[in-house]
């Protein structure tokens, strides 16, 4: 018994990364889509940058699924917290939605915002809770 403790704690740090890892790119996330219409209010130059290209969502998305999705499956398959898959899965699904509105020209900046902030924070709050857990 001691050693399934010992094994399960020294594994946990090793996927506890993972979750800081997407902790840190939903922040990155949340933090771009919150600034970027106050930036584009005071300088409309910031909106010629990296940072407000559609492809930049895209690609930040790329990063974000697979690192968030490792993550949640690997802390389920430790923990069996089912709880952290409700904000996981609106979080994900609120930034695949953010992206695809995007890409059709369906929303407006200020709607993708909110969109992809909600689902950051969707994203946050699973991560934490599987950390957690």
């Amino acid at each position: 018994m001691l050693t399934a403790l010992v094994k399960s704690d020294c594994r946990k740090p090793r996927i506890e990364w993972l979750d800081r890892l997407g902790i840190g790119v939903s922040v990155f996330c949340l933090l771009q889509c919150l600034l970027l219409p106050l930036a584009l209010v005071f300088a409309p130059l910031a909106s010629v940058g990296l940072l407000s290209h559609q492809a930049f969502h895209v690609v930040l998305l790329g990063v974000i699924v697979p690192i968030s999705t490792l993550a949640f499956l690997l802390g389920f398959l430790r923990h069996r917290n089912a709880g952290m898959w409700w904000p996981a899965g609106i979080g994900l699904g609120l930034l695949i939605l953010a992206a695809v509105l995007e890409q059709a020209h369906v929303l407006g900046p200020w709607p993708i915002a909110l969109l992809t902030s909600a689902g950051g924070l969707g994203l946050i709050t699973g991560h934490l809770i599987n950390m957690r857990s």
